[in-house]
């Protein structure tokens, strides 16, 4: 039996242009972000199928980040789901940091390197440490997010902290695990203070060379505002509706008898704008009724 995902990437059409760019983002040196932006239905869950099916086609590793309605992943939460997805033994010491940030009583079991170690009598601030990594330590992630209640440290510092411990390992899983894709989408229902975390410090950190072999994809509904200094890194691509050429393609494929295709395609252009779902959603209907004239 048929899969979802392996229908939706047996009806592809049209984002030819969009797959010759994401794969020069694969292959290439000068790119390492692209990001994919339109409007409902116009199909970015479609290009994303495809782009998921060309990573396993190539054995690449990937990470999956998709925010819902009910899946609001903040900071911590990208940060948590690429270690989870790509493995987590490169990630001890931000495991046992992310434990001593939100759980009570914690105490730290990977070695702290530095001169001025962490010092829980005044607040629990870590200043000029640096933390480090033991071989064999087995660290759970106790999966709590709300600051402990045991100690104040700023938000802003806690923020950073995680995150140097997180890009730490995420670089050394590169330089030793090779290549990562990691997927954004629905990345409009992120937050400002993430969306300012995501371009700020994870991506930033590809910009600046700091993780070398790592490349993203962000798709959502509207693009982001980006300065003159994200040009040289980003492939933007916006998607447009499908034209009638494409849709006789779509019915094709779909199994719309070639008598009543150019009819049909011409209902669909004129009732949907070139709208993908909705498209979808009318020829599934039409061949049900079909299915149904046929039986009758």
């Amino acid at each position: 039996m048929i899969s979802d995902i392996e229908q939706r990437l047996a009806e592809f059409v049209d984002r030819e242009d969009e797959m010759r760019r994401f794969l020069a983002l694969l292959e290439g040196q000068s790119k390492s972000v692209m990001v994919v932006t339109g409007g409902g239905g116009v199909g970015k869950s479609s290009l994303l199928a495809r782009m998921i099916h060309e990573c396993a086609l190539r054995r690449m590793r990937k990470s999956e980040i998709i925010w819902t309605e009910t899946r609001n992943h903040d900071y911590m939460g990208v940060m948590r789901k690429i270690r989870d997805d790509i493995g987590p033994d490169f990630f001890k010491s931000f495991t046992d940091l992310i434990n001593f940030f939100t759980v009570p009583q914690y105490e730290l079991k990977v070695v702290v390197e530095g001169q001025g170690g962490i010092s829980v009598a005044q607040g629990a601030r870590i200043e000029g440490s640096q933390v480090g990594d033991v071989a064999g330590i087995l660290i759970k992630d106790l999966m709590l997010s709300a600051p402990r209640n045991d100690m104040a440290v700023p938000e802003s510092e806690r923020m950073a902290r995680l995150t140097d411990a997180f890009l730490a390992g995420l670089a050394t899983n590169l330089d030793t695990a090779g290549p990562l894709l990691v997927f954004l989408d629905a990345t409009e229902k992120m937050s400002q203070d993430t969306e300012r975390w995501i371009w700020g410090e994870l991506l930033a950190a590809v910009r600046d060379g700091r993780l070398r072999g790592a490349k993203f994809v962000l798709s959502g509904r509207r693009a982001p505002e980006l300065g003159r200094d994200w040009l040289r890194l980003v492939e933007e691509a916006t998607l447009r509706p499908l034209d009638r050429e494409h849709i006789l393609v779509y019915l094709e494929r779909r199994g719309v008898a070639a008598a009543s295709r150019a009819a049909v395609a011409d209902i669909l252009l004129i009732t949907t704008q070139g709208n993908v779902l909705q498209i979808a959603t009318y020829v599934d209907a039409f061949l049900q009724m079909q299915e149904e004239h046929a039986l009758a």
